[in-house]
């Protein structure tokens, strides 16, 4: 086996027992005995468990990523692309799989920085600069006013995911349904284009000389 490939099956390997088991529960035996070979193989590409488990972590960001990175928008019209990327972000962010390694990197990240920066680097900052990149293309075209597209992206997801994947995160009682996500994502992106303040009602036009129409 290549050593790129040989890599690659450790990180699958290592990722899937850190999910199940958390990092304290995970050795480097334990990966050694699930993907096989040699003692000097798993060390000559980790030097220890912690850099195993970064490179694990931005491994399973990029591949879980790959559908938001590859997405197609569906047509032209800006509330639709923005409506369809919120699809993809949900599903990928909104799976047990992403909601456990959020957890886990969440509790290990204030003793691991590292693992921090390179899960919000390879996850959420690397989402954020694919929807930056459309609502960018839309402000030069003149369909909408942003001035800084990154803040802009970074809003627009945690209206339409935030309050979903918090629950997820913290065990509520309440577990929000697809329906319920893809509303929230409906809203999140009308509210962003059109605003939320209340239009005035239509009044009748007066004649120039004040009667009534």
């Amino acid at each position: 086996m290549k050593a790129a490939d040989r890599r690659k099956l450790i990180l699958r390997a290592a990722g899937e027992l850190f999910i199940v088991r958390g990092y304290s529960g995970v050795t480097m035996e334990d990966v050694l005995a699930k993907v096989g070979g040699s003692k000097a193989t798993l060390y000559r590409h980790f030097a220890d468990k912690a850099e195993l488990f970064r490179a694990a972590v931005e491994d399973l960001c990029d591949e879980w990523s790959k559908p938001v990175h590859s997405f197609t928008p569906p047509d032209a019209d800006l509330a639709a692309t923005l409506t369809a990327l919120g699809g993809h972000f949900a599903a990928l962010v909104l799976t047990p799989q992403a909601i456990a390694l959020h957890r886990l990197v969440t509790a290990e990240a204030e003793r691991m920085p590292e693992v921090g920066r390179a899960f919000f680097e390879h996850g959420p900052s690397a989402g954020q600069q694919v929807l930056a990149r459309y609502l960018r293309q839309a402000r030069d075209a003149g369909e909408i006013e942003v001035i800084d597209p990154v803040r802009a992206a970074a809003q627009l997801y945690q209206a339409m995911l935030g309050d979903a994947q918090m629950r997820l995160l913290t065990n509520s009682p309440h577990k929000p349904d697809d329906d319920e996500v893809q509303e929230s994502i409906a809203v999140a992106v009308r509210v962003f284009l059109h605003g939320a303040a209340r239009r005035p009602a239509a009044t009748a036009a007066t004649p120039p000389n004040g009667d009534a129409a």
